[in-house]
């Protein structure tokens, strides 16, 4: 039977399952702002107040997009702008059970969020589109790219499936339905408009359903925007659903009574359907253990040192293989773990007092004084009355928020003085309100979503399996070891070695798949040495290593662009904490021994050397060679695809024998390397392990020491031989300046640049690396001509300025474009002078053969132009030193003692008072 209005077409259609006593409630809210204080906490509480499993906002006023967990356990999922103000904006709240069907969601741009959920016929989902569309009076161009991109996802959902489009369509869809019978019935408000004929075809196209005109009710309970005089209602936001599921829904009405602070109504729509659990609550979880109470007084490190102690000295291994003893060593230091720290606990801390809880409640009363208001004069003046609320209800929840960032400034500024950077870190990220930016859908390679959730770890899987696994170079070099090794000890650690290793650890560092924390080998080095020493000598003997510690767990920080994208994805893999102080021991031993025999162009990971030694190099070696002596130059911004991932370890393992590392800790790398797998995390669930062949390994000490032996060895190779490169002193010439695979090309002329880029190409694939002709740049200096350099057919990109380690190059050299950049305002002269000088000393500090020392005062071959010498970096220091009447040999002397060069600098550039 029909209900009156209803249309005839209005037939019984498909229904999913559905129980009698079973109703789904989903809301949808024109909120006007989740942005101002305390919206959030409101919204939750009308949430609860009126029992939604969803509820869908329009004009979040949220930049960017991500989802995020409220501490009373329900989840946001949120869309809007990239960047500018907090406009627009559309988000879904999800109850803890509606969390738990989540199947995925896309963000859509600031207007259009999907998501899907899980019903209890497998064969069918419920998807969700929130939309807060544009004005009937917006531009049509906008209006149409609105329509097109909701039209775009709505064909990307499955026909089969139950979906919905809710939410501020901003469109009058009116009482008469004439032309529209199968998509929306004859009690809607008001008059069709242009916005409403634009909503009404969309619907009619997709076959979806208007549901608000299909119900009976008063217009008091079909209008969901009211004018601030109260004078004018209508309906503007709408409930559509696929037309073969109408019969599912219910009821779609108004709630009056509920209160935000909105000129909006919040609208209900109540369906028989069944949401199934799509996340169970049995996914992965690595303990945390709370190492903060370590830091926090004598007593609790007391307890954990000796609890520590009397378990090692109890603890009896007898087992003849690595394998075991591990599991003796880790099971020792977990116990004491759980037993003294505890695992952490999620913590919130209200800020919204009483008071304002009090008021909200008084203004949600006004309201409802509003509602029930019989004349115009009443309406009018409980109009009034609820303005007043609304505004004192502002202005204590504006207080109590600055009462709150003060205290977080005050514990920022305590953690500041006494030096606790991650207290400060994490405090000054609560003050910032920064959102962490995740997705929980991913896409195939072809770019559909995948909303199952296995299919996305396979997916997931399938991505980095690929990327961690290269195929081998068709023509490896042949690489002979050195005729003599390094003088490097090859016995079995001692303690004194491990107890190094073990201080040299990071504190607040993620542990790996074993849970072990770093601040419980840290706490007490004696015991630790002790616990480690038999289990690091039978792994060196025997040269095999815990599963444990070849396993990694790889989580996925989002890069910029489209998160369903997988490549826009980093991988960070999280390891075993004593496998890395083994690492440590092991690096410990060679990396003094290696890095006598590494080029000096080289400053990537290395002691003493850093990313602004070569920037300043670098804009000194432009300077001079543009502004001072007229000569032309060109640089090759070199970038490799992966070259972490991507070095075939065959290749390094004789590249470590080529520098004369001994053959046993070469066997100790390589052992450590077979058989390494990896599992990545996916919205907390692990997938399955899969093994890696190629590459050096993400986060292991080890990685950076080996990563720039291969690159020193292709450098050589490419260098050797050859006069490719700039003047650098009488004898020498300078091919490159390097930090790391962030490699700086320097010849003489084009001919030169073209075959040192080639030969670069052709020798870096022969251990596996390759080139990215997309994201090599060139950049000239004083050079006439329009030659280009090419790369396997592709032309490489000139520009005018690159950023190289952070920092703005461009032809010009000096600091002005980076400054610019950087503050967008008047250089702050005097500290960057500071900050100059204090670098002068420390590369004055450096040996006489280092690169960025002779940058110094090295002048290029040419002859110096007729006019007036231009401003540069290097003109400038020297202006300081006849200010401050130094030489060069007097600075060099100073610099030596660094209490003298305080003294020197601040001459130079006085501190205030």
């Amino acid at each position: 039977m029909m209900s009156r209005g209803q249309s005839r077409k209005d037939a019984p259609g498909q229904m999913p399952p559905s129980s009698a006593r079973t109703s789904l409630r989903i809301g949808s809210w024109n909120v006007r702002t989740l942005y101002e204080a305390g919206k959030c906490k409101q919204a939750l509480s009308e949430m609860h107040r009126n029992k939604l499993e969803i509820l869908g906002i329009s004009e979040s006023h949220w930049t960017q997009f991500g989802q995020k967990r409220f501490q009373t356990g329900e989840e946001i999922l949120f869309s809007g702008k990239d960047q500018g103000p907090h406009r627009e904006g559309v988000a879904l709240i999800l109850s803890k059970t509606a969390k738990k069907t989540l199947r995925g969601w896309e963000a859509q741009g600031s207007r259009i969020i999907m998501a899907s959920f899980s019903t209890t016929n497998k064969r069918i989902n419920m998807n969700i589109i929130q939309i807060y569309a544009l004005t009937n009076d917006d531009d049509e161009e906008e209006k149409d790219n609105f329509y097109n991109r909701l039209q775009a996802v709505i064909e990307g959902l499955p026909n089969k499936d139950l979906n919905i489009i809710m939410g501020d369509a901003n469109a009058t869809v009116g009482e008469d339905n004439t032309g529209y019978e199968e998509t929306m019935g004859k009690h809607g408000v008001g008059q069709m408009n242009e916005n409403g004929e634009r909503f009404a075809n969309i619907c009619s196209f997709n076959r979806l359903v208007i549901r608000g005109t299909i119900f009976p009710h008063k217009k008091i309970h079909k209008a969901t925007w009211v004018s601030p005089d109260q004078r004018t209602e209508n309906q503007i936001d709408h409930f559509c659903i696929s037309r073969k599921f109408r019969r599912s829904l219910e009821d779609v009405r108004v709630l009056r009574g509920a209160d935000i602070g909105s000129d909006h109504q919040l609208f209900l729509a109540v369906m028989k359907l069944r949401l199934k659990i799509f996340h169970k609550n049995d996914g992965y979880r690595r303990p945390k253990y709370q190492v903060s109470l370590l830091q926090g007084g004598l007593n609790k490190k007391e307890e954990f040192k000796l609890s520590l102690k009397n378990k090692f000295q109890a603890l009896e291994v007898n087992s003849r293989n690595v394998e075991d003893h591990w599991k003796h060593v880790k099971e020792t230091i977990i116990a004491t773990c759980k037993e003294v720290l505890g695992e952490k606990e999620r913590k919130h801390k209200e800020w919204i007092s009483q008071e304002s809880l009090d008021k909200i409640l008084t203004r949600r009363i006004k309201k409802e004084a509003v509602n029930s208001a019989g004349t115009r004069t009443e309406k009018e003046a409980a109009q009034l009355e609820y303005s007043i609320a609304a505004k004192e209800v502002k202005k204590n929840i504006k207080k109590d928020k600055e009462k709150y960032l003060t205290e977080l400034a005050e514990r920022a500024e305590k953690a500041a003085q006494s030096g606790h950077t991650r207290v400060l870190y994490q405090t000054t990220k609560l003050i910032s309100g920064q959102k962490n930016t995740t997705m929980a859908t991913v896409k195939d390679a072809n770019g559909n979503t995948i909303f199952d959730k296995e299919a996305q770890n396979k997916r997931w899987m399938e991505h980095f399996e690929g990327l961690l696994n290269r195929p081998p170079p068709n023509n490896p070099p042949d690489i002979l070891a050195a005729r003599k090794d390094l003088p490097i000890c090859c016995e079995p650690p001692a303690r004194e070695e491990i107890a190094k290793a073990a201080k040299q650890l990071h504190a607040n560092k993620a542990a790996g798949p074993d849970a072990i924390p770093p601040e419980a080998l840290k706490i007490d080095i004696d015991v630790s040495k002790d616990v480690l020493y038999d289990l690091f000598v039978k792994i060196w003997k025997e040269e095999q290593f815990p599963k444990d510690w070849k396993e990694g767990h790889l989580v996925k920080p989002p890069k910029k662009g489209d998160l369903g994208n997988c490549n826009n994805y980093r991988g960070l893999t999280l390891l075993s904490i004593p496998g890395k102080v083994f690492n440590r021991v092991i690096l410990n031993r060679i990396k003094d021994a290696v890095d006598n025999t590494l080029r000096d162009e080289q400053a990537g990971f290395r002691k003493n050397r850093s990313c602004t030694d070569q920037i300043a190099a670098l804009r000194i070696i432009i300077e001079q060679k543009k502004n001072e002596w007229k000569s032309p130059l060109t640089i090759n911004f070199i970038d490799y695809e992966k070259a972490f991932d991507s070095i075939d370890r065959a290749i390094l393992w004789k590249i470590m024998r080529h520098y004369g590392i001994p053959q046993k800790l070469v066997t100790l790398v390589e052992k450590m390397y077979d058989g390494t797998t990896c599992r990545i995390l996916n919205e907390g669930q692990l997938t399955d392990s899969f093994e890696i062949k190629t590459g050096v390994k993400q986060g292991c000490l080890l990685s950076p020491f080996l990563f720039i032996l291969a690159l020193d060895w292709l450098l050589k190779e490419v260098t050797r031989g050859k006069r490719n490169g700039i003047q650098w002193t009488l004898w020498n010439q300078l091919d490159d300046l390097d930090f790391a695979d962030d490699i700086a090309l320097l010849p003489h002329n084009h001919d030169q640049m073209q075959n040192k880029t080639k030969l670069l190409r052709d020798t870096s694939q022969t251990i596996g690396l390759r080139l990215h002709p997309g994201k090599s740049k060139i950049l000239k200096v004083k050079t006439s001509g329009s030659e280009t350099i090419m790369v396997g057919g592709s032309q490489l990109e000139e520009v005018s300025e690159f950023t190289y380690l952070g920092s703005i190059i461009d032809d010009k050299g000096g600091t002005g474009a980076d400054i610019k950049t950087r503050i967008g305002q008047e250089p702050i002269d005097k500290e960057i002078g500071r900050r100059k000088w204090r670098w002068i000393g420390h590369t004055l500090r450096k040996p006489t053969s280092s690169i960025t020392r002779h940058a110094l005062q090295w002048n290029p071959q040419g002859k110096r132009g007729r006019s007036r010498p231009q401003i540069t970096w290097w003109r400038q220091v020297e202006e300081d030193m006849k200010r401050g009447d130094i030489s060069w040999r007097e600075a060099a002397r100073n610099a030596q003692d660094r209490d003298k060069w305080k003294s020197v600098v601040c001459g130079l550039y006085p501190e205030k008072g």
